[in-house]
């Protein structure tokens, strides 16, 4: 790996937690118009269309040459990580406080190394068990506001929601180790599913409909770049370094979206809030650093 390569690298990478760290913001503002069916499923549709284009343009019979396997297995894998885990999150970001929201999301690295420890008899060291603590910390603070004799959590329904997102992408983050299939292509087929399983839902709990004007840039940034060209970015980041160099990079994204809610939406930053994240940036980072490289390049390439 060259010095060049390195940089763009970073370069790609820091592109991406600032694309990623407006999650918060763009689920906010986009499902004023929308509900959270419509938002996601045009959010996944674009996401598919974004992905499709590249891989097409990069070569085309890379499409052709995915098995029909590897396709069906990516359908419970799409709808964990692109169908459930985002309407999860999106249901809580435009129901309760966004850094609520925000720590009991990035609980997914601790959640993927306890999934890990029951089911597939991985072990954890020192650094790995401070990790989870911290992680189990961080959700501790926020549930009691810094108050540990009493929970003061605004919503804990949809806290648990969200908790429950970040578990299927825990589950999906661990079973992607078990998929054999170029990177770009199996992105385009887990958004593919992400679509089906959002049109699904959206003629069961909502309408088909489309946007208003005033929604479509929403959805294009959320659909296109965040969940699309971020992807793209981040996958040819990883192509030109070590995953394991540019993987604390991901751990950017609290803070900066952190920032956003509270400069957007002026949403209460409590102290016991700042010590939450700290915690949970903390715990992913030391995770994350427990685990074997392979398992690092799994879990941060989705």
């Amino acid at each position: 790996m060259n010095v060049s390569g390195a940089k763009l690298a970073i370069t790609f990478a820091l592109l991406c937690v600032v694309a990623w760290s407006l999650i918060p913001v763009v689920a906010k503002i986009g499902q004023h118009s929308l509900d959270v069916f419509q938002f996601l499923f045009w959010s996944n549709v674009l996401s598919s269309v974004v992905v499709l284009a590249f891989v097409w343009l990069k070569n085309r019979k890379i499409i052709v040459s995915g098995s029909k396997r590897q396709f069906l297995w990516c359908a419970p894998l799409g709808f964990l990580g692109c169908f459930f885990y985002y309407l999860c999150l999106y249901y809580g970001y435009a129901s309760t406080n966004g850094v609520e929201v925000l720590v009991v999301q990035y609980t997914w690295p601790i959640l993927i190394t306890v999934i890990s420890l029951l089911f597939f008899s991985e072990r954890l060291g020192v650094i790995g068990v401070v990790g989870l603590i911290l992680g189990f910390l961080s959700v501790v603070i926020v549930v009691t506001k810094g108050d540990l004799t009493a929970i003061k959590v605004s919503s804990p329904w949809v806290l648990l929601v969200v908790f429950t997102g970040a578990l299927g992408f825990a589950l999906f983050s661990v079973l992607s180790k078990y998929q054999s299939i170029d990177s770009y292509t199996g992105t385009f087929f887990l958004f593919f599913w992400g679509a089906v399983f959002s049109l699904l839902t959206l003629f069961q709990w909502s309408q088909f409909s489309f946007p208003a004007a005033e929604a479509w840039l929403v959805i294009l940034l959320n659909g296109a770049i965040i969940n699309g060209l971020s992807y793209i970015l981040w996958l040819t980041a990883l192509a030109k370094a070590d995953a394991a160099k540019i993987a604390p990079i991901v751990f950017l994204t609290p803070i900066l979206s952190t920032t956003w809610l509270v400069l957007f939406f002026q949403e209460p930053l409590l102290v016991s809030y700042v010590i939450a994240i700290v915690f949970s940036i903390t715990s992913g980072f030391l995770v994350m650093r427990s685990m074997a490289r392979k398992e690092i390049e799994v879990m941060i390439e989705h």
